[in-house]
Formats: structure tokens, sequence, C-alpha cells
């Protein structure tokens, strides 16, 4: 088996590591410190194809591989890992989905606009009392005239104050406890309300917030996937979001050591760096 990236995968991570070089790494600390969400670099992403990297040409997106997109939060990640998670989720956990389990008709409706960074996504999974067993989960959408009447209230949504498309989970069958009650629909900002910002202990150029949803009205099309199958669709989401994490994670601890080797470059003891030591090395 062949792991050396294509010339294609390494200039796509050229391309990332270079601009957060230059517009992310110079102002991460005082976003972190100002807990400021910089929507206008999402703006400079999109122009680059970055935020829709692994979303085919014909719905706006840059039409490479899942990889390239995998080292592009690693690069991102390496210069802000609160960059990195936004673009995660807007990628892997609301424009992908949609992709892999939307009609025709939803594909060309909601991905463009995703892909050419025009909005962000957001996945609206947990609740105070399902996280991990997303099966219980209790929002609730009930059937009204051509569609559902959306209600229920999430926590720990990514993007939540920002974005424009929810992937949002919610009870269809109200009489079949666990997974199977489940469905997944797409939601815009104007049936969402932000309720809470949440306070973090680092990821602060993300925004994590709970919303709520009051009776939400939403046409039949708003149905991802099939009825009741919405269990399926988070789970397959979080399985290809947990390859990001681990992106994050490698972009993370690549700068950590950058760090780290430069200082121990740099301090001297008894006469010497200190990365001449053995203990160091």
């Amino acid at each position: 088996m062949n792991f050396e990236l294509t010339a294609a995968q390494r200039e796509i991570q050229a391309l990332t590591r270079e601009f957060a070089d230059a517009e992310v790494a110079p102002n991460a600390s005082q976003w972190d410190r100002d807990h400021h969400f910089p929507r206008e670099l999402f703006g400079k992403l999109a122009e680059l194809g970055l935020m829709g990297v692994c979303v085919p040409e014909e719905y706006g997106g840059a039409g490479a591989d899942f990889l390239s997109y995998i080292l592009v939060l690693e690069e991102l990640s390496r210069a802000d890992a609160g960059v990195g998670v936004t673009v995660a989720v807007h990628t892997s956990a609301c424009t992908l989905p949609i992709l892999a389990f939307g009609t025709d008709e939803q594909r060309a409706r909601f991905v463009p606009p995703l892909a050419r960074g025009e909005g962000l996504g957001a996945f609206a999974l947990t609740e105070a009392e399902a996280g991990s067993d997303a099966g219980s989960l209790r929002t609730r959408a009930e059937p009204s005239d051509g569609g559902w009447t959306i209600t229920g209230s999430k926590q720990w949504i990514t993007n939540g104050e920002h974005a424009s498309t929810f992937l949002l989970f919610a009870r269809t069958d109200l009489e079949t406890p666990g997974a199977k009650g489940v469905s997944a629909f797409i939601l815009d900002a104007e049936h969402v309300r932000v309720t809470r910002e949440e306070e973090k202990l680092g990821l602060n150029s993300s925004a994590t917030n709970d919303i709520l949803v009051e009776g939400a009205e939403v046409g039949r099309d708003r149905l991802l996937h099939e009825e009741g199958k919405g269990f399926a669709v988070a789970m397959a989401t979080l399985d290809g979001g947990r390859i990001g994490i681990a992106a994050q994670a490698l972009g993370i601890a690549q700068a950590a050591y950058d760090v780290a080797r430069e200082y121990a470059k740099e301090r001297r003891t008894f006469g010497k760096a200190i990365a001449e030591h053995q203990a160091i090395q």
C-alpha cells in the first residue's frame, strides 16, 4: 500500500499551510483571548476552495478527495484548532451528510451555498439528556399540513449562532423508544433561536451554543433520508467526523512540537542549548 501523498494532495496541503501561517497563526492568540469568531476568515477560505474541498465541482466544491480535506483540517488546526473545528463541523457534519443522504433536489439546493462558503453548517444532535445515548433525544417532529412541526432544544452546537443550515435530529415516532423513531431534518437559521453561548477552556475562536426550536414549520422536503432512519445518518456522520477530530489533534500536536523544538534550540544552560542535553533528546 502506498501512503505517499499525491501531487494534488501536497498542493492543497501547501496552500492551506501558507494560508494558515499568514492569516490564522498571527491572530490565533488574540482570537482565543477575545473569544472572537473570525467570520471573515471563512470567506477567504472559501475563495481558495477550502470550505468545500472534497465536494464535487458540480455542487460548488473543489472536487478533491477526502484525504485532501483531512490535510486541510490538520494544517488549519496547527495554527488554530478553533478554526479547524469550525471547518470540520461545517464540512463533515453538515455538508457531506446532505451530499450522501439527500435527494437530488436537496443536494442542488443546500450543498452549493455551503461548499462555496456562503453559509456555515451545524450539526444538532446532542441534548441535555441525549449525548452518547443519542437514541434518547426528546426533540420531536410532529406531522402537520404538508410537513412537520419541530420542537425541542439542543446543546453543544458548534457554529450554532453563525450557521445558516442545520442538520437536526428529532423524534418522529413518539411511540417507538430508542433510535428507531429518530429522523434527520435540514433546518435554516430562521427556524432556530440561540439561547446560550458555551464557556469553554479552549477552542475559543469557535462558537458553541445551546439552541431552541419552537414549533418550527418545515416542509416534507426538509426530511433527510427516510423517516425513522435519522440515527443511521447521525452515526455515519459521526464516523467521518472522528477522522476529522484525529486530524485536528495531529495539527495541535505538531504545533506543540514545533514550539517545544524552537525553545529547546534557543534556551541555553551550562553553556549550550538544552536541545544538546541528553535528557531533552
